[in-house]
């Protein structure tokens, strides 16, 4: 009875309330009322744990790629590192060769810190893509020959190209530029973006002409930085390091067995290794497989190209310039194949639009698609368009004949 009474007779501030909540409760109940359990307080510092894994995962995957794409550098560095690219330029400028694993390369900063470089305005250049590669300086029969050729160029490379040449003060007498299939593809339409390291010169030529131009690549990862990452790349440049006999570096001498050779005058040479593996099979497998990809594709026409290609055409025979235009010529192969085709339908459109150029500023047009009146053989060609010295010198002879009879014209005058 004492204890009943006590118990009733407590007053409220001798109440244990925390205390008698507490007595007989089972374990998982006094969790289940707490803020923060044991078991939470468990699974805290395993979240901790897998916060610092996750952390940990995510530095070496981005050590990963760092290390990635610094090997891709430097087993390719023509191809990615802005550096030696530069370095390759000053070699050729003072007239040295450059002897390389192969030609996938970035010409285009290459182009510009070479005509940056260069101690004399040359007295023609030829702008184009790769089919004019093998144009040697000897073609020129001793008139001053560069070659400013890039990798498969479009409407923006006749302006980038010429803004190198103006902003250095190189810009030459005379000016061959091609005028090829694709040169006036709208940019979303491309399957590549060989083009984008030439945007900056190509802006600023815009801006000198005062024409619209295009000043983004959509893609927020630009697509040279993500070869660089490239596991697939890296491999194979392993492989290619590994079994390579030499490295590449400069040179005195204008070809080698296994590299191929960045001459000062803005050609290349083949190694021996890669003009053995040139077969006439293989160059018709290459001619026949491209054409019937492009048999019912017709070059597609992009109008602020052509605008763009007429302004510069006009600012360039304003600034004195005597240019002619030039169409390289197919492998009589592919020639052959594209026939009767929407892509030969295109191509005489690109015809038209090269005739009205012409007509407008009084140029001359050389060379042509159709191999055959140029006399070019398929034996002349490494695949569909590509050919060798003998089918490019067709072309610059007849350069240098309507060359030779202008300056004859304009001495006649003078006197």
């Amino acid at each position: 009875m004492t204890l009943t009474s006590e118990q009733t007779e407590r007053t409220g501030r001798d109440r244990r309330m925390l205390v008698r909540n507490e007595v007989g409760r089972r374990e998982r109940d006094l969790e289940a009322a707490d803020l923060v359990t044991k078991s939470a307080e468990k699974g805290l510092g395993r979240s901790d744990s897998a916060a610092r894994y996750i952390l940990l995962m995510g530095a070496l995957f981005l050590i990963g790629l760092f290390g990635v794409r610094q090997a891709n550098m430097a087993l390719a560095p023509l191809l990615h590192d802005d550096a030696r690219i530069e370095r390759v330029a000053e070699v050729l400028a003072s007239g040295r060769s450059w002897q390389t694993y192969d030609l996938n390369i970035e010409t285009r900063h290459l182009r510009h810190r070479h005509i940056a470089g260069l101690d004399r305005t040359p007295y023609v250049a030829i702008m184009g893509a790769s089919h004019w590669q093998e144009a040697h300086a000897e073609l020129g029969r001793g008139v001053d020959l560069y070659n400013a050729h890039v990798h498969r160029d479009y409407y923006e490379d006749i302006l980038g190209v010429s803004e190198m040449f103006v902003k250095h003060g190189r810009l030459p007498e005379r000016l061959i530029i091609s005028i090829r299939d694709n040169m006036f593809t709208k940019v979303e339409d491309r399957t590549d973006w060989l083009w984008v390291p030439v945007l900056d010169e190509y802006r600023a030529m815009a801006k000198r002409l005062g024409i619209p131009a295009h000043d983004h690549f959509t893609d927020p990862l630009k697509p040279r930085f993500q070869q660089t990452l490239s596991l697939p790349l890296l491999k194979a440049n392993v492989r290619r390091w590994l079994k390579a006999p030499v490295q590449p570096g400069p040179s005195d001498r204008n070809g080698h067995a296994t590299l191929d050779t960045l001459l000062p005058d803005g050609s290349i040479r083949w190694s021996m290794l890669h003009q053995e593996a040139f077969t006439p099979g293989r160059a018709r497998g290459d001619a026949l497989s491209f054409a019937y990809a492009k048999r019912d594709s017709p070059p597609l026409v992009h109008q602020p190209a052509v605008e763009a290609v007429d302004k510069m055409l006009e600012y360039l025979v304003a600034q004195g310039v005597d240019v002619y235009l030039a169409h390289p010529p197919f492998n009589p192969v592919y020639w052959d194949a594209v026939q009767n085709s929407p892509y030969s339908e295109g191509l005489k459109r690109i015809e038209g639009l090269t005739r009205d150029f012409a007509s407008k500023y009084g140029l001359q047009i050389i060379g042509g698609f159709d191999p055959y009146p140029l006399g070019c053989r398929a034996d002349q060609y490494i695949d569909g368009e590509h050919s060798n010295p003998e089918c490019l010198q067709v072309i610059i002879d007849q350069f240098l004949k309507l060359d030779s009879q202008k300056r004859q014209y304009s001495r006649l005058r003078s006197d």
